[in-house]
């Protein structure tokens, strides 16, 4: 009996020369056809058996037969790794607000996911997955960059094979294998107990089950919930007033509700979209006494498509219930909060009724087991190390980026050893994380650190960077335009893995003169050098680590400052979690912030 791995499967698409492996009782003879030509291999000792088909043109469907396997509508195409962590797995749906007009059926582009799971005791030897096209009901599920990226490539009839291993909140430690974990010591200490039969089960469950009790307890002592705040004939008037997205006096730990009525015009006509902007940490929201809403996260987008009929003409009564158990409960800024239908928009901003529903003690965050070196590495990405492809696109590095030292070894090491199964110079295109506000550090320098990590990322040959600066939204770490990011991550392909004459790269400061105290910093790619947002302002650091503030302009290809008689050991441009001015060159790519020396 032989038995192929989930990936060897109906619909695939595979590159002109690929390896099909598979297991069978060892010294078994396997014989496999495809395209009128015959294949041979013997099953090893371990019982794998391996052959390559090579190909001499692109195009399907075609049939491959492996002993008595048979595998339909095989293609022959462009085949891609696409991985990282949740920006990477966001799917279509997430990205419809924004690029609805731009997200369409396409049927060559077809895509293997990989399940999202965690195995700690040593790499699986399968996946669990299928082979999916981007179109009808799957197309929503499709991951929104990859989708981008191979629609941006469009090799006119040749199909496009994507290889999707994302995981929300995973660190790149997590995609490394073991032997490389135990090279540092403090990720081995965090990965050795699971690596004990039972642990990370019983580790889940513990913290699930402590979660959840905290969560009974504080749906068992709301007064929201007992007493049917949610009702459109419950009488608010006594509850404080307050703006909605005030964060002084923010309420307590635990459940808090708001109420709202609005008057709606007679014009009003469907479908009616709630949009509650982005709330920390669940929420869920009512319309005339109706649940419409429920987010358990706090990092998607609260929005929904109220029933028909549930909104009339008139008075019409908005209740949201929020619960902070990590973090007080509020409302992220810069979102929309509003009723939208056919004719416009209603706002739903400004003084809205609140009051406390029950006020709980803060619990630490869940474990996230996602973060445990290994894990992902093994159930999802080692089965399918040597499915041929012709590149790696990565977007990776938010979960780094509260600790980014050593971001570029960690990366380093990943390129390393996935070209061990491929070979030495297999194009990796990476994503440089976007612009976002992270809260939860003081210096707001944790992403610029990281960007900077993975600038340097670019010295490892057979790389590419893409430029997603301009990309994202400073109040969500989850922004909806991945169609740029697909775009840019296609031209470096283009570049990289096809050979074609294209710009890919925004401009790359490269060197720093100072002379007479004026400072100029050159560029690669700098034709046409401008800036959007304002002037730029350069950050020299002098010996003593002081930093002095310069205004910049833009001359030729040059960054022009006048600097006087600072020390200048380094210049740093663009260095913060959001900057605000960012440098293009004339291709309307932007170039990286980066942190180099004099």
């Amino acid at each position: 009996m032989i038995r192929l791995p989930a990936i060897f499967s109906d619909g695939m698409v595979i590159t002109k020369e690929a390896r099909v492996w598979g297991w069978a009782k060892p010294g078994t003879a396997i014989t496999a056809n495809f395209m009128c030509k015959q294949y041979e291999a013997t099953a090893t000792e371990d019982g794998r058996f391996q052959f390559t088909i090579i190909s001499a043109e692109y195009g399907g469907p075609h049939e491959l037969t492996v002993g008595d396997k048979t595998i339909s509508d095989v293609y022959i195409g462009k085949v891609w790794l696409c991985g990282g962590q949740s920006n990477m797995e966001q799917p279509l749906a997430r990205t419809r607000p924004l690029l609805n007009a731009h997200i369409k059926d396409n049927p060559k582009i077809r895509a293997f996911h990989v399940e999202k799971g965690l195995r700690f005791d040593g790499p699986a030897t399968d996946a669990v997955g299928n082979w999916q096209t981007a179109t009808g009901e799957f197309l929503d599920s499709t991951f929104a960059v990859p989708y981008f990226f191979a629609q941006s490539l469009d090799f006119g009839k040749t199909p496009i094979g994507l290889i999707n291993i994302a995981s929300g909140g995973t660190p790149a430690e997590a995609w490394l294998p073991e032997d490389i974990i135990r090279t540092y010591p403090d990720l081995y200490m965090k990965l050795e107990p699971y690596k004990q039969q039972g642990f990370a089960e019983s580790q889940g469950k513990n913290e699930t089950d402590r979660l959840q009790d905290w969560h009974n307890i504080m749906q068992s002592k709301d007064m929201g919930l007992a007493e049917g705040w949610y009702l459109p004939e419950y009488n608010h008037s006594h509850w404080e007033e307050k703006m909605l997205l005030d964060k002084n006096g923010r309420p307590e730990y635990g459940a808090v509700w708001y109420r709202k009525d609005i008057s709606v015009p007679d014009n009003i006509t469907g479908p009616i979209t709630l949009s509650l902007g982005r709330v920390a940490e669940r929420v869920q929201a009512y319309v005339n006494g109706e649940l419409v809403a429920a987010i358990n996260y706090q990092y998607p987008p609260c929005r929904c498509v109220v029933p028909e009929g549930l909104i009339k003409a008139g008075i019409n009564t908005i209740a949201v219930r929020v619960v902070g158990a990590s973090e007080k409960p509020f409302f992220v800024p810069g979102a929309r909060y509003e009723l939208t239908h056919k004719n416009g928009n209603i706002s739903l901003l400004g003084p809205w009724k609140r009051r406390q529903g029950c006020t709980m003690s803060y619990i630490q965050p869940m474990i996230w087991p996602y973060r445990i070196p290994a894990g992902s590495y093994n159930y999802m990405l080692a089965p399918v190390l040597g499915y041929d492809v012709d590149g790696v696109i990565w977007y990776q590095g938010e979960t780094n980026a509260p600790n980014p030292q050593g971001y570029k070894a960690l990366f380093g090491a990943f390129i390393s050893h996935i070209r061990k199964y491929y070979r030495g110079d297999l194009p990796v295109i990476f994503t440089q994380l976007p612009n976002y506000v992270d809260l939860t550090n003081a210096t707001g320098e944790n992403w610029a650190q990281l960007r900077d990590e993975q600038r340097q990322c670019l010295e490892i040959p057979g790389t590419a960077m893409a430029v997603t600066i301009d990309c994202g939204e400073w109040n969500d770490i989850h922004p909806q335009d991945k169609k740029t990011v697909g775009e840019r991550l296609a031209l470096c392909a283009k570049r990289l893995a096809y050979g074609e004459d294209v710009v890919c790269s925004g401009p790359v400061a490269n060197e720093v003169v100072i002379y007479n105290g004026e400072m100029k910093i050159y560029f690669d790619n700098g034709v046409g050098l401008w800036a959007k947002n304002g002037r730029p302002v350069v950050e020299v650091l002098d010996s003593k680590e002081t930093v002095h503030h310069f205004y910049a302009k833009t001359e030729c290809e040059t960054l022009t400052a006048q600097i006087g008689t600072i020390d200048a050991q380094r210049v740093r441009f663009g260095w913060a979690d959001c900057p605000t001015v960012v440098l293009y060159n004339a291709y309307g790519l932007p170039a990286s912030p980066f942190n180099i020396p004099v």
